[in-house]
């Protein structure tokens, strides 16, 4: 689940709390509670665990699920941040940007020199893997339809599904209890 990283942060330091001394009061990991803050991505039970921590309700700490959505730099920078984060979600707008950064930045990358083309698609690999699986997970679908990238004309339905509508915020939670 998406939650404010900004919100935790600002409620740890209003008490004056440690990452590790907010990790022992919530009984997670100190490497959730820094996950969190970076990504701003968590558990059921850690926003949970939070919430009576911090005495707000949960809804304080979820992330605004309003569908505005963000520059196409700001989506594209976000996916180059969050480049090592498969477990998210990522909405079509942010998906769709980086796709289209990722074509135009090889085209230009092969009409310079096909070892630059080379260099850039290994380098934008693992985002691009990262941002298709957040994007799956969103539109209610499997990350392991990736697979069909290595099966000719198998992106075509890997596509397809990429453009599947996001799930309503109620049938992801749902689906993350299955």
């Amino acid at each position: 689940m998406n939650i404010n990283s900004e919100t935790v942060k600002r409620l740890r330091a209003e008490r004056g709390w440690s990452q590790e001394q907010l990790s022992e009061l919530c009984s997670v990991n100190l490497r959730t509670i820094q996950r969190l803050e970076k990504r701003g991505s968590a558990s059921p039970e850690t926003i949970k665990a939070l919430a009576a921590v911090f005495e707000v309700g949960v809804d304080t700490l979820l992330r605004s699920q309003a569908n505005t959505p963000q520059g196409a730099a700001t989506s594209v920078l976000n996916t180059l941040k969050n480049f090592d984060d498969f477990q998210g979600r990522s909405s079509r707008y942010e998906f769709w940007w980086f796709f289209l950064f990722f074509v135009l930045l090889l085209a230009l990358a092969e009409t310079l020199h096909v070892v630059l083309a080379s260099i850039v698609a290994i380098i934008l690999l693992v985002p691009f893997l990262a941002v298709s699986s957040r994007r799956l997970r969103d539109a209610g679908q499997s990350i392991w339809w990736q697979w069909l990238y290595l099966v000719p004309f198998g992106v075509l339905l890997v596509l397809y599904f990429l453009a599947m509508p996001s799930l309503e915020p109620s049938q992801a939670k749902t689906d993350a209890l299955d």
